[in-house]
């Protein structure tokens, strides 16, 4: 299987590397000329604990290298979706399933909408790594991907099965579950809790644990995003996900949230598809979101102050 790696941040960098040093047909598509460049000549280098290793993918930024993949991993940020898959759709075979596993809202109906509902996957992971450099992560967690059925999806579930095992033998341990929607919502609420709260903050992951005051906070964004999640479609337990919200801490203590990553650099973050789009969920049911909205204004407000000095 030649697997297509789109995007070439931490969590692009990560599976692209893994597979690679498991010996597996892949290759990274970025747009970014200077990552394809440092991959090329470097190669892509992962740091675990206290030791790292270096694998050797193929990275170009020329799409027309989709030709040949038999499946095309979408690791962009959300807001880049629709654009990263009309940019590979001219290229890809019609017989290429097209799977993402990304944070936030409404990328599978994006994907689908461009490919067609019988070629997309759906999932989530608990992967957690940090981009260090152009061509580096430090791998924080080694979690679980799972893949399964969505309701914008019409993909057969034998052929997510056989995806799932062609990437667990390729050193991604992967999943297939008959619906994964109620666990992509669940990611969901994970996501609005620890990207916004450490960004906010600056801080790892495993900060969140040690601040009493946030327990509070943590407990509304639990709610709403199960309220949220139940107009979607999907009845979700608060304590079940609650204590999924903390086990994700506690496995990702080492690790920067995306979100707190991309303010570090002054980048445009994921905060309108993950809490902001909870936040619309709710409102347009004639429901309060007070808690997701005001965490969407703050991390728009410190991405407002990284582009311009105030």
């Amino acid at each position: 299987m030649r697997i297509l790696v789109v995007g070439a941040g931490a969590l692009g960098i990560l599976f692209a590397g893994v597979i690679s040093r498991h010996g597996g047909d892949v290759v990274i598509l970025t747009r970014r000329r200077e990552a394809a460049e440092a991959i090329s000549s470097d190669g892509v280098i992962i740091s675990e604990g206290g030791s790292s290793w270096r694998a050797w993918p193929e990275c170009t930024t020329d799409p027309r290298k989709a030709s040949r993949a038999d499946l095309c991993l979408i690791c962009v940020k959300s807001y880049d979706t629709e654009a990263a898959a009309r940019m590979v759709s001219p290229y890809l075979s019609g017989q290429c399933l097209v799977a993402t596993v990304q944070n936030g809202l409404n990328n599978v109906e994006r994907l689908a909408e461009v490919f067609g509902p019988e070629r997309v996957v759906a999932g989530y992971t608990l992967q957690a790594s940090t981009l260090t450099g152009l061509n580096s992560v430090f791998h924080a967690y080694d979690g679980e991907t799972v893949l399964g059925s969505h309701p914008s999806t019409k993909t057969p579930v034998e052929k997510i099965r056989q995806v799932a095992d062609e990437l667990t033998k390729m050193g991604v341990k992967t999943a297939a579950v008959e619906n994964v929607y109620p666990e992509v919502l669940t990611k969901l609420i994970i996501n609005s809790v620890i990207n916004p709260l450490t960004a906010i903050l600056g801080v790892k992951n495993g900060v969140l644990l040690e601040v009493q005051e946030l327990s509070w906070v943590i407990d509304e964004l639990v709610l709403e995003g199960v309220e949220a999640s139940s107009l979607l479609g999907a009845r979700l337990s608060p304590e079940h996900v609650k204590n999924r919200v903390y086990e994700a801490i506690r496995a990702t203590y080492e690790n920067k949230s995306s979100m707190l990553q991309d303010i570090e650099r002054g980048r445009r973050t994921e905060i309108e598809f993950i809490n902001g789009a909870l936040s619309r969920v709710l409102r347009s049911a004639g429901k309060p979101a007070p808690a997701n909205t005001l965490l969407t204004q703050l991390v728009l407000a410190l991405e407002r102050k990284g582009r311009r000095s105030w």
